[in-house]
């Protein structure tokens, strides 16, 4: 038969390896597709990591709103762009989107003229940018340019 002692002995040491088990594991993240450099030229959407996005700089104005995103987890930068529409069909306008890094890498596309009743959302794909800089640029089918600053 176990004695008293043993018994307790037996139980402090069982809680130590739970707490110490708990404590070393780390809290789970949100599961994504790529990380890092791996992540440049993808979707944020289709990979996760715009699961844990921040907007770090935007530029607006009556038409639009313009931003770079962040990825924490990825280590990425994209840019998107939200196209307000006023509540009834409205057509806006086409043309490139761009993440430009300060090294001049760029991810960019191409969008049509989208007619919508409520607002549209464009990105690029993503780009590695721990430590770079990065603007999102829309260049609209009249060829003006609008830029937030760098993030």
């Amino acid at each position: 038969m176990m004695s008293n002692k043993k018994r307790l002995a037996t139980f402090v040491a069982a809680i130590v390896l739970m707490f110490s088990a708990m404590t070393l594991s780390s809290p789970a993240t949100h599961a994504v597709g790529c990380y890092g450099d791996w992540c440049s030229g993808r979707d944020a959407d289709a990979t996760g990591c715009s699961a844990d996005a921040v907007t770090t700089q935007v530029y607006n104005n009556k038409e639009f709103s313009l931003q770079v995103r962040w990825s924490p987890t990825c280590k990425t930068n994209w840019a998107r762009i939200v196209m307000y529409s006023p509540g009834w069909i409205k057509c806006t306008s086409n043309g490139y989107l761009k993440a430009v890094q300060d090294t001049v890498y760029t991810q960019q596309i191409f969008f049509d003229t989208v007619c919508a009743a409520v607002s549209t959302v464009h990105y690029t794909p993503m780009i590695y940018s721990p430590v770079h800089r990065v603007r999102a640029v829309f260049v609209n089918q009249n060829n003006f340019t609008y830029s937030t600053p760098w993030s």
